[in-house]
């Protein structure tokens, strides 16, 4: 069973709350009944729960002891007396769109203290307490993860999170799929194409548990629907000959039924990516004429609306394969839009601008770029600029208001699955990381990977690096650590906006884990890569990390003075006072080190500000460990090495443990890192200390060294 603690602690904070009436409440699938489960197993030995099921005219009552019996409507009542003198009482109904008898559920009301029912079910009803709404029970691509390694899965984190992406966080379709996967005979990568394709096979399970419910009209523009993109009232309608209305589509999307819609307003929605592609691959095996029908009449209403892309889409598939002409039939051919080709415009000097961490230049190049068509890509891309520019500018709250007005543009057009939307959740999660929301980044990277289909190599980059910074900002500086060293290894880092980026971040996990040594040598490798000021901002700390370099303050003041003055990064001008009067503190000037403190929080109470703070007391500890490793080196002198004569020659392997082991990861971590077996690590840690002639880690770490194999 996955066990997912945020739902649980919901539930219990419900409880806490003293709601009589709570709800769990999504479609099909989504693992209410074994949340419920897993909760009922967690409460205190002194709660009394039943789970009451639907059977029939009764129910199924199920007690805490495993003591199961079937009772009348009737008894309902006495099954709630019951429990009246428990603290608490808990009733809970699984499945109350099974109740044909809806009086069953009003004797279920409690009427005392300490005594609540937990409806579950499709739908959330109006006087319940929605304690776990069908957006919470999504999985993330943590739990998408946790579920793989329960089922003995091994995959690498980007397959994980396509299979995060596949699945849509629908708990019933990762699970499927995490199956077949189990028991498939070839790569991972394949069966998850397959799976995508096919819809893994779901549509008769669709058709059975999900569109039975629904009038034979509405299921027949669910299926049609089903080739789309995205769908509003007015495409359906185009689609399939019959009025369609927001109250229907509205309708589908209420509680996740169907439908999921693209925002609160544009009356555009989704289907989840596994829904759909199931109900495609049925129309296409046993429709394929309706199905080439239902591609040409959108290609028509998408070539009426200027939306160029989608035409062109759905009229290669109506045509079918080895058929040239990509407009609709009997429609004469229209030359792609100019301001499609963004050479020329300005924009293909920002963007590499903005690569480099300059924004100052790109905004240079974005007011060259000429008024276009509103919506059309130069518009578009223009947008996703100037919410880069404005957040490496550390203009936050600019930043996320250009990030969300971009996806108000593409969803009032119904774009779906777009890159520009992928860049504006980018930035979303990069501001949430900035003003210490992890929580709230890990949300945004989530749908990041849903949305950034098919996979866009740079948005996979920015998603890592910025699912490491929440990560390093939960305090688990470790993994980290070892997640932007695989970015670096992999060479993905040069994907990364600005490309400098994961390099300074390990930095900063170094000093935070006080390996000043290693810190040193990479800033040392990496320096030229940084603009100055990140450069001059790294030496600073790493000047700082020593508590007995008394010259460490005027350095630091020497570093950062030039960078004090004009109209650079907020982030940065931030973090030089911080490091400002953490060197003027330690040279015996305190009212200047308070002055700056309270120059630097406000400058970045602005905009809401906290990463800085965050990683600059993070780096403190690490400064307090680096000092009881010294104390406990001069208290335990190295255990003397057994002389190795010649050269160590270390395999690929072992040289990539050992560079792991320098970053004093625990062994489980290097071998999540290295997507290796903990025995397997093990294994190689064996053999690199046998190779060195040593025994402890510290003493393998001194002597690769000294040998100038790491």
């Amino acid at each position: 069973m996955l066990h997912r603690p945020r739902l649980v602690a919901a539930l219990n904070a419900a409880v806490r709350a003293e709601a009589p009436l709570l709800s769990v409440y999504g479609p099909a699938g989504a693992g209410k009944s074994t949340l419920l489960l897993d909760w009922l197993g967690q409460l205190p030995a002194r709660a009394a729960a039943v789970l009451v099921e639907p059977l029939g005219a009764g129910a199924r009552v199920s007690r805490r002891r495993g003591v199961t019996e079937t009772v009348g409507l009737d008894e309902m009542p006495d099954l709630v007396e019951d429990l009246r003198g428990a603290r608490p009482g808990i009733v809970v109904v699984d499945g109350i769109d099974a109740f044909a008898d809806p009086a069953a559920l009003r004797r279920l009301l409690p009427a005392g203290p300490q005594l609540y029912v937990v409806l579950a079910g499709r739908h959330g009803p109006e006087r319940a307490v929605p304690a776990v709404a069908a957006h919470d029970l999504r999985l993330t691509s943590a739990e998408t993860a946790q579920l793989c390694a329960l089922r003995g899965v091994e995959m690498g984190p980007a397959t994980a999170r396509r299979l995060y992406a596949v699945t849509d966080g629908w708990a019933a379709g990762a699970a499927i799929a995490v199956e077949m996967l189990q028991y498939g005979s070839y790569d991972t990568q394949q069966q998850l194409d397959e799976i995508l394709r096919t819809g893994a096979d779901l549509a008769a399970y669709l058709e059975q548990e999900v569109l039975a419910a629904f009038p034979r009209e509405v299921r027949d523009a669910i299926l049609a629907a089903s080739i789309l993109t995205s769908v509003n009232a007015e495409l359906l309608a185009a689609m399939t000959g019959r009025p369609a209305s927001d109250e229907m589509l509205s309708g589908l999307a209420e509680h996740d039924r169907f439908l999921v819609a693209l925002d609160d307003a544009s009356g555009w929605y989704r289907y989840p990516r596994l829904w759909g592609a199931a109900l495609r691959h049925r129309l296409g095996t046993t429709n394929p004429q309706r199905l080439r029908a239902l591609h040409r009449s959108a290609a028509w209403w998408y070539a009426e609306h200027s939306e160029w892309e989608e035409g062109r889409r759905h009229a290669a598939a109506a045509l079918g394969p080895g058929l040239s002409d990509p407009m609709p039939v009997g429609r004469r051919r229209r030359r792609r839009e100019p301001d499609a080709v963004l050479e020329g415009t300005g924009l293909d000097r920002a963007w590499p601008a903005l690569r480099a961490g300059d924004p100052v230049r790109a905004r240079r190049h974005l007011d060259t770029v000429p008024d276009t068509r509103p919506g059309g890509p130069v518009a578009m891309a223009a947008a996703r600029m100037e919410a880069v520019a404005d957040y490496l500018q550390g203009r936050l709250r600019a930043a996320a208001r250009a990030a969300a007005g971009l996806r108000a543009a593409l969803h009032g057009r119904g774009v779906a699955d777009s890159p520009e939307e992928g860049w504006a959740l980018l930035t979303l999660a990069a501001v949430a990381v900035d003003r210490g929301e992890p929580d709230l980044a890990h949300d945004h990277l989530d749908e990041l990977l849903i949305q950034n289909w098919p996979p866009d190599p740079q948005l996979q980059a920015g998603e890592a690096y910025q699912r490491l910074r929440a990560i390093q900002q939960a305090g688990r500086s470790s993994v980290a650590l070892a997640s932007v060293e695989q970015i670096i290894a992999d060479e993905t880092e040069r994907l990364v906006v600005p490309v400098w980026a994961p390099r300074a971040t390990r930095i900063e996990l170094l000093l935070a884990r006080g390996l000043v040594h290693d810190a040193t040598r990479h800033l040392e490798a990496d320096c030229g890569e940084f603009p100055p000021v990140v450069a001059a901002l790294a030496e600073a700390s790493l000047a700082l990390s020593d508590p007995a370099d008394r010259r460490a303050a005027s350095a630091v003041e020497r570093l950062l003075a030039p960078f004090l003055e004009g109209q650079g990064c907020l982030t940065h001008a931030v973090e030089a006072r911080l490091l400002l009067a953490r060197a003027a503190r330690r040279a015996g000037r305190a009212e200047e080190a308070d002055r700056l403190v309270h120059r630097a929080s406000a400058m970045a109470a602005e905009e809401h500000l906290r990463h800085p703070f965050i990683v600059l007391r993070m780096q403190d500890e690490g400064t307090e460990t680096t000092a009881r490793r010294r104390s406990a080196a001069l208290a335990d002198p190295p255990a003397p090495a057994t002389t190795v004569e010649g050269p160590v020659e270390l395999t690929e392997a072992e040289a990539g443990v050992l560079h792991m082991l320098v970053g004093f990861l625990t062994l489980t971590e290097i071998a999540a890192a290295m997507h290796l077996s903990p025995n397997t690590v093990k294994t190689h840690v064996a053999a690199i200390y046998r190779k060195l002639g040593v025994h402890r880690r510290r003493d393998a770490i001194r002597r690769a060294r000294e040998l100038g194999l790491v």
